[in-house]
């Protein structure tokens, strides 16, 4: 019985990762495109650019397009500059041309073209941005392009306003946790701290783990006290090695004498989950915002190797890697550690058991940091921070927590019963001369003692 609740168990919390993995929430949907802009109008040069849209969803893609095109009869050579307006974040990877050189600089939120336009020719430059989704809504936002041509200065400009659709409790859940790490990192920013979205993410995580300090406490002591009580369920494994069902129901009988309960430390893994799921979208939405765009120590990009759920494992296979042999061992490095300090962390915690039954559980859950490491090559590198960092400090509170724990949870897995109620069924109890034997680290056969009639 404890055995199928386990296998449960840890299928449920694969499916739901599964879930949460290759599954899209729900988004309002986008205004219909509406075409705006403005041009400027020389004798020689004509400069024009347009918005696909008027209004933009906070979180949402609007693209521009900007035409140069030269009337006069000789060949020129204008400079563009459009520098992106606050609310407004470039994505570089969107930018096209159809003529001449492009030069995007991200961290400056500006495109930037210049090149030869011979008589008659024009160049047309394709190029999208995202107001974040943590930004205020019903702003207007102008964006100007200003195109030098000699002495001569033209200007165009494309105004959009955003808005913030009404949403449910959930996806409100998860926009207050964006907005936390967002003003995390913004606070941090002006504190001049390097890298501040990545330590914006390290600190939110410390703040998650006091808050379930107490939960994680319960789990800490639920599989201490399964541990100490391993002795006296060995005892009932060698009595009922034959029959499985009644092992299964002194085990059961034990469980409710000591007041342990066998999924106990599964709870405060269920109880955070919409934590953990609200904050991967979160990090998914802020990663497809381009709001964490920047690297951290070795990592080129928080938002990267993928900026988004579907992105899958392209950027790596087929060899050689799509970003490069750098950028690509760059971002193998944190999946690597998260693996290891998963499988490291589940030796603390797993209980040692000769219990077939229970072996094969662990040999099962031993697939779980591998499925973890999977799951971060397919999401971006800011969520696996999240994940290594909340492992780091669940190791180091297991440390620090193992020793006052240890000695109350050995002392009533080994205390002997004093209620005079017998078991439920006698002959599935522990004797008082079998806990004895324990404590003094003997061979235990079990025996029943004839009652003498008195």
């Amino acid at each position: 019985m404890q055995f199928q609740k386990s296998v449960a168990s840890f299928l449920i919390f694969v499916g739901l990762l599964l879930f949460l993995t290759l599954q899209q929430p729900a988004t309002a949907a986008s205004p219909d495109p509406i075409i705006m802009g403005s041009g400027s109008n020389e004798s020689e040069v004509t400069l024009e650019k347009v918005a696909s849209t008027n209004v933009i969803t906070l979180g949402e893609v609007v693209r521009y397009t900007i035409t140069i095109k030269n009337n006069s009869t000789e060949t020129i050579e204008p400079q563009l500059t459009d520098v992106l307006p606050v609310g407004l974040i470039l994505k570089p990877e969107s930018i096209s041309k159809t003529v001449g050189a492009i030069v995007a600089e991200a961290k400056k939120n500006t495109v930037s073209w210049s090149g030869n336009l011979a008589k008659g020719e024009q160049a047309v430059i394709y190029y999208a941005a995202v107001p974040p989704s943590v930004s205020t809504a019903d702003q207007k936002l102008v964006n100007v392009a200003t195109l030098q041509v000699g002495s001569t200065v033209l200007k165009a400009e494309a105004t959009i306003t955003t808005f913030r659709p009404s949403a449910g409790l959930w996806d409100a859940f998860i926009h207050l946790i964006a907005m936390w790490l967002y003003y995390l990192n913004l606070l941090l920013e002006k504190a001049n701290i390097p890298y501040p979205f990545g330590f914006a993410i390290i600190l939110f995580t410390i703040l998650i783990r006091v808050v379930t300090y107490p939960l994680n406490m319960q789990q800490i002591k639920s599989a201490k006290a399964m541990q100490d009580l391993q002795p006296q369920m060995k005892v009932l494994q060698d009595k009922y090695k034959n029959d499985r069902e009644a092992m299964a129901m002194a085990q059961m009988a034990l469980y409710k004498e000591k007041g342990i309960s066998p999924l106990a430390g599964c709870f405060p893994m269920l109880i955070q989950m919409p934590v953990w799921i609200a904050l991967y979208w979160s990090l998914i939405q802020l990663s497809n915002d381009g709001v964490m765009s920047e690297g951290f120590f070795w990592i080129p990009s928080l938002a990267g190797p993928v900026d988004y759920y579907s992105g899958g494992l392209g950027w790596l296979w087929p060899l050689p890697p799509s970003i490069g042999w750098g950028a690509a061992i760059a971002y193998l490095v944190l999946p690597v550690l998260l693996i290891v300090s998963q499988l490291y962390m589940q030796e603390m915690m797993t209980p040692h058991s000769d219990d077939p039954q229970q072996q094969s559980m662990q040999s099962m859950m031993r697939i779980m940091p591998f499925m973890f490491g999977y799951f971060a090559l397919i999401v971006p590198s800011g969520l696996t921070l999240y994940w290594f960092t909340s492992n780091v400090l669940m190791m180091a509170q297991q440390y620090f927590t193992q020793s006052p724990i240890s000695q109350p949870n050995l002392i009533k897995a080994n205390e002997v019963a004093t209620d005079p109620k017998p078991p439920l069924n006698a002959e599935w109890a522990i004797s008082d001369d079998d806990n004895l034997n324990l404590e003094k680290g003997k061979n235990v056969r079990t025996k029943r003692k004839p009652k003498r009639n008195r």
